[in-house]
């Protein structure tokens, strides 16, 4: 039985989309199932969440100041996702309080969506160990509705 487009769950994440990027499954990717590894799934959402940042101008991960960090993560795999394959990871954003938000992701093949996932996301002071107000440019992009997908 086949699913028409219109039938099919969003390939858009909840929330504001913020990035788009591209990956090819890597045979080391798989694992003894056949299929990406559950794990890797993450890596390809860090991936994305760092080229966002970055592009965004709020500096390096590997800043000595300050950074971000994940207290939450969660995902859920609608499809498994064999080798080969190039993937899209849409991420999106929505929730964002005095220093963190919800960073929401989708991972489609074409536009059939395979996982869903979400983190949360937190500004910190690295020298002094605690969260931080996140900065405004970060907030004025939160706060623009015009891309919101909910």
């Amino acid at each position: 039985m086949s699913v028409s487009a219109s039938e099919r769950p969003s390939v858009l994440p909840e929330g504001k989309l913020l990035y788009q990027c591209d990956f090819p499954i890597r045979w080391g990717d798989m694992d003894a199932l056949g299929h990406v590894n559950n794990t890797v799934y993450f890596r390809y959402f860090e991936q994305t969440r760092l080229e966002w940042y970055e592009q965004s101008g709020f500096g390096s991960l590997s800043s000595k100041d300050k950074s971000i960090l994940i207290v939450d993560n969660h995902a859920e795999y609608l499809k498994p996702v064999v080798y080969p394959a190039h993937v899209t990871i849409r991420m999106g954003a929505h929730s964002p309080g005095r220093s963190s938000f919800i960073s929401t992701y989708t991972l489609a093949v074409g536009d059939v969506l395979y996982t869903r996932a979400s983190s949360k996301v937190v500004w910190v002071d690295i020298k002094a160990g605690k969260s931080t107000p996140m900065p405004e440019a970060a907030r004025e992009m939160f706060a623009s509705d015009s891309d919101s997908h909910e």
